[in-house]
C-alpha cells in the first residue's frame, strides 16, 4: 500500500486538543505509512462578528499559516516524511471545510476541545458538526486523555440488536495491524415505564443478557474468520449505555463507537453525545447505514 492510498485528515488550530490530535494523526500515518494533511480553518462565521468588528483575512490567513508551518515541522519529528505531508490554510466553517475533505480521507481526527479540568463540560462545534456528515471514521482525541501506558485494547460499544458491526470490523482491522486486542461491550438497557416499573426481576436480566450475547458473538465469530488472528472478547451488561461505556473507556486506548446521524439535521443520540463528553479514552465515530 503507498501513502498515497491512505489520507489521514487532522483539524489543527493551535490548541491543547489540536495539538494531542496532531500527535495522534502524526502517529496514525506514520504506522499505515500514508499521507498526513494538516488543514486550518479560517471561520468565515466569525470574520465579521456580531459586534461590528471585521478581522483582516489575510492577518488571520498568515497567523493559519505559521500554525500550519510548525504543525509541519512537528509532524516530521513525529516521523512523517517531509514528503507525506500537506498543510492547507481554508475559509470556511471548520466543521464543514474537515466534513468535505474528509470525502478523500481515509480518517479524520479532530480534537474534542473539553476546555475544563474535568472531561464533561464541553465538546466544540466542530466536533459535533463533523460526526454527523462525515465521510469517513472521526477520531476525537482530547489533551485530557491519558497519552502515557498503553493499554494495548481497543474498546467496541455495539448496539445490543448488533447494528454498526462496521464499527467492529474496523476495530479488528486496526488492532491487527497494531497486534492489539478488540473488546467489544454491548449494554441492554433496564427497562423503564410503566409497565416495568423500574424493576427487572434476576431471571428476566440474565435471560436478556444471553440472548443479546449470543446475538453478538454470532455477529463477532463471523468477523473473526474474516479477520483472523485478532483476540475479541464480548461482553453484555445491563444498565445504562453512557454509564457503562464511560466506565469501560478508563481501561481503553481507544473506544469506537457506530453513529447513526438522523436526517435531515444530522443529531447524534444521546449517548454518542455522552461520550463524546465523558470518555476517558480517544473517541472513534464510525457511522452506520
Amino acid at each position: 500500500m503507498s501513502a498515497s492510498d491512505v489520507k489521514v485528515l487532522v483539524g489543527y488550530d493551535g490548541s491543547d486538543d489540536g495539538m494531542a490530535a496532531l500527535t495522534f494523526a502524526a502517529t496514525e500515518a506514520v504506522a499505515r505509512e500514508g499521507m498526513l494533511r494538516i488543514v486550518y480553518a479560517v471561520d468565515d462565521t466569525v470574520l465579521n462578528s456580531a459586534w461590528g468588528i471585521v478581522f483582516d483575512v489575510d492577518a488571520v490567513r498568515r497567523e493559519g499559516l505559521e500554525l500550519l508551518a510548525q504543525a509541519g515541522e512537528i509532524a516530521h519529528g513525529l516521523g512523517v516524511p517531509l514528503e507525506d505531508i500537506l498543510t492547507e490554510c481554508v475559509v470556511g466553517q471548520p466543521a464543514a471545510v474537515l466534513s468535505r475533505l474528509s470525502e478523500a480521507a481515509s480518517v479524520v481526527v479532530v480534537g474534542r476541545r473539553a476546555e475544563s479540568g474535568t472531561h464533561s463540560m464541553f465538546v466544540g462545534s466542530t466536533a459535533v458538526g463533523l460526526v454527523g456528515t462525515a465521510g469517513c471514521p472521526v477520531i476525537m482525541v482530547s489533551a485530557l486523555n491519558r497519552a502515557d501506558a498503553p493499554q494495548r485494547v481497543i474498546g467496541v460499544g455495539l448496539d445490543p440488536v448488533a447494528h454498526g458491526l462496521v464499527a467492529v470490523e474496523w476495530a479488528m482491522k486496526r488492532a491487527k495491524r497494531l497486534g492489539d486486542r478488540v473488546h467489544v461491550v454491548s449494554v441492554v438497557k433496564k427497562p423503564q415505564g410503566r409497565f416495568f416499573g423500574g424493576t427487572v426481576s434476576e431471571e428476566q436480566r440474565l435471560r436478556a443478557i444471553e440472548d443479546v450475547r449470543q446475538k453478538v458473538q454470532a455477529a463477532v465469530d463471523r468477523l473473526t474468520e474474516e479477520i483472523p488472528g485478532v483476540p475479541v472478547a464480548v461482553d453484555v451488561r445491563f444498565g445504562s449505555p453512557i454509564d457503562e461505556l464511560v466506565s469501560m473507556s478508563e481501561e481503553l486506548d481507544l473506544l469506537i463507537v457506530g453513529v447513526h446521524p438522523t436526517f435531515p439535521t444530522y443529531s447524534l443520540g444521546g449517548v454518542v453525545r455522552g461520550l463524546m463528553a465523558h470518555s476517558g479514552c480517544t473517541l472513534g465515530l464510525i457511522r452506520h447505514g
